[in-house]
């Protein structure tokens, strides 16, 4: 079982019980869904209700209504099992791309050791150069074979 971390319980939110989780998570939009199962402590709970709130997630789990309840999962991580996710077969996490070796056309420039995410998410390769994900560098991302396919690099490489 692969647990990804997804997020912080940051605070508590109202009285009712619900968890206030910061996320910096790519696909949140997946991982924060009603009936996911999180782990919290090595725990497992179920998701049985969830909302985005002023740019965190505000979740109920297991029917948990009373704050009082809830209190001792402040500060907490929050974990999710990758098959949760229900990633599609075009679907990826960027921590999928590390290590996967890197081809200008036929020529192995290297391999990416390391990620930057956001609106313009880049791979870096070779601790040198960046990558843009959008756009039309990349060809083909071929998992199976840990390739990734790209063309005209030589402006971004130093």
């Amino acid at each position: 079982m692969e647990t990804i971390l997804i997020g912080k319980i940051v605070n508590t939110f109202g009285i009712k019980g619900m968890l206030k989780v910061n996320s910096t998570f790519e696909m949140k939009e997946k991982a924060f869904v009603k009936n996911n199962k999180i782990i919290i402590n090595d725990n497992f709970y179920l998701i049985t209700e969830s909302k985005f709130h002023k740019n965190n997630y505000l979740i109920e789990i297991n029917n948990i209504k009373d704050i009082n309840l809830v209190l001792n999962f402040v500060n907490q991580d929050v974990y999710i099992n990758r098959k949760e996710l229900k990633l599609s077969d075009n679907e990826y996490l960027n921590n999928d791309l590390l290590d996967l070796e890197v081809y200008d056309k036929d020529n192995l420039i290297g391999k990416v050791t390391d990620f930057i995410s956001g609106i313009n998410p880049l791979i870096k390769v070779n601790n040198q150069f960046y990558i843009p994900l959008k756009g039309d560098f990349i060809i083909n991302i071929n998992f199976k074979n840990k390739i990734i396919k790209c063309h005209n690099l030589k402006g971004l490489m130093l």
